[in-house]
């Protein structure tokens, strides 16, 4: 369970942007004025606009840098001697051109790769996880192209030239790794980040401002609020309320900021979108407060979407035919490898539940699954059963009396999950979505909120993004938590996205972090 936030101290280097914020807002009081700053300040604030490199520039920074690490490795491997395997004969291009026909195959090739992948995005490249992960997929897509596109040109000559095209592969991932993880570690040095401003003081803003604090590696630094109110309190959450309009216009106009996050609705605040506007056509990026949320913490902010309910669905598509069949292919793999974990540790596993405590070493429950149809799910005993079946349906609490010691251990490697492979083979769950529920504390969470029947619409999963971002849950509360990172995977789902998936729960498995 992720830790409390504490506000007490604004986030790394936004300290700095606050006093200089508040002290160009003085100074424009003192002189009773708000469209400009005094000389020396304003040539300060501009030059502190000028050192933040744009996300254009930094899209540039990232093509010409994918590009001359490709070419660098291209130019290195190509004049090794031929004993290498490496040595292209001109057979197909002619020799006269092979240097160039190789150069502009690979960048072909690649550009078609990473356009499919999405790895050049900015919300990409600044990952230190999917970066890495989106160009190494991109890499094995550009090999794919490049051997489709050398059999369209020389046919069966193409496999004399599989042995340059492997070894390039293996030069160029760890290059091209190295290089990503240096770019997200420059895109997110506090200095470059945007500067940004939320546009409303209320439930939805202080949310948004609490994960962009709280994240590793956020986009933005929070500047301050500005209020809808003429008069409000100096502070929110830690963060200064700058002001209301006036302010915003003098924020806009100095090169403060670069970003407004609108928290408010602007039927009810139109001069706060008429300002907002006014600052988009001034090159300030206005986003909604549910695009920052959800692209900031990996999460549907389900109670803060008003009537934006759009903001929960996929975008105008469902998943494509090759994501389902790549879906059920590694449900497959991992069930029928999953039975052969099971046979293995079966004799073991059985023998300390047996000798631990008394009743079955299996334990079913019924649980609902895809499109509300019920099932029984399988697991190794970890709880005590009188325990289990004096209690009415009852959310896990820390250190439950109704767990047992060996199932402390099963839990916190989730090897009690094992059994699942079953409800994996039977179609019944897959490998990765939501975790299945208990009927009754479905009929409970729907009631609270009405997205939660949404969740229903994949099948459920051994593991998910909620339970790598979150674990388990132990009330409603964590419940809506989880359901806003359910809801984000189902929108989201994709081929990389399951392997980051898979990814983070095999650290999590390795690192013992279950409960």
């Amino acid at each position: 369970m992720q830790p409390d936030l504490k506000y007490d101290m604004p986030p790394a280097n936004s300290h700095e942007q606050c006093e200089t914020a508040h002290t160009a807002l003085q100074a424009e009081k003192e002189h009773g004025r708000h469209e400009l700053h005094p000389p020396q300040q304003q040539d300060f604030l501009h030059q502190r606009w000028r050192r933040r490199p744009s996300p254009a520039m930094w899209h540039l920074i990232l093509l010409l840098g994918d590009g001359i690490v490709l070419l660098a490795l291209l130019e290195l491997l190509l004049p090794l001697p031929p004993h290498l395997g490496l040595a292209v004969s001109g057979n197909g291009f002619g020799s006269w051109s092979t240097h160039f026909a190789w150069l502009c195959l690979a960048l072909a090739s690649w550009c078609c790769a990473v356009n499919i992948m999405q790895a050049q995005t900015l919300s990409c490249a600044a990952s230190l996880l999917k970066s890495p992960l989106y160009v190494l997929g991109s890499l094995a897509l550009m090999l794919v192209f490049c051997i489709s596109f050398l059999y369209l040109a020389i046919g069966n000559e193409v496999v004399s030239y599989m042995s340059a095209l492997l070894l390039f592969l293996a030069v160029a991932a760890p290059a091209l790794v190295v290089w990503r993880v240096i770019l997200a570690e420059a895109i997110n040095v506090p200095r470059f980040r945007r500067q940004a401003v939320i546009v409303g003081v209320n439930a939805a803003g202080r949310s948004v401002a609490r994960e962009l604090l709280e994240a590793k590696h956020p986009s933005a630094n929070v500047v301050g609020f500005i209020s809808e109110e003429i008069e409000q309190q100096e502070q929110q959450d830690g963060l200064p309320v700058l002001g209301s309009r006036s302010a915003l216009h003098s924020l806009a106009q100095s090169g403060v900021i670069d970003m407004l996050i609108m928290a408010i609705d602007y039927k009810d605040h139109p001069e706060l979108f008429q300002e907002a506007l006014a600052g988009a056509q001034r090159g300030l990026t206005v986003l909604p407060v549910t695009t920052v949320y959800e692209s900031t913490s990996g999460k549907i902010p389900v109670e803060h979407l008003g009537d934006q309910w759009c903001t929960v669905m996929p975008a105008g598509h469902s998943s494509s035919l090759l994501y389902i069949c790549w879906a059920r292919m590694l449900d497959l793999m991992f069930g029928l490898c999953g039975l052969l974990i099971l046979a293995l540790s079966f004799p073991f596993l059985a023998l300390l539940i047996y000798l631990d405590s008394p009743g079955p070493i299996f334990y079913t429950q019924e649980r609902t699954g895809y499109h509300g149809r019920t099932f029984s799910i399988y697991k190794f005993r970890s709880m005590h059963t009188q325990k289990e079946q004096a209690r009415r349906p009852a959310w896990l609490t820390k250190d439950d009396p109704r767990i047992t010691r060996v199932g402390r251990f099963l839990r916190a490697t989730h090897l009690d999950e094992v059994p699942q492979v079953l409800n994996i083979l039977r179609g019944e769950m897959s490998l990765i979505g939501p975790r299945p529920e208990r009927p009754a504390f479905v009929a409970d969470l729907e009631e609270s909120n009405i997205f939660y029947r949404y969740r229903l619409s994949v099948k459920p999963g051994l593991t998910g993004w909620a339970q790598v971002k979150y674990g388990y849950g132990v009330a409603d509360q964590d419940e809506l938590v989880k359901l806003q990172y359910d809801l984000y995977y189902i929108k989201h789902r994709s081929f990389l996205f399951d392997l980051l998936i898979l990814l983070k729960t095999c650290i999590e498995v390795g690192c013992a972090h279950g409960s």
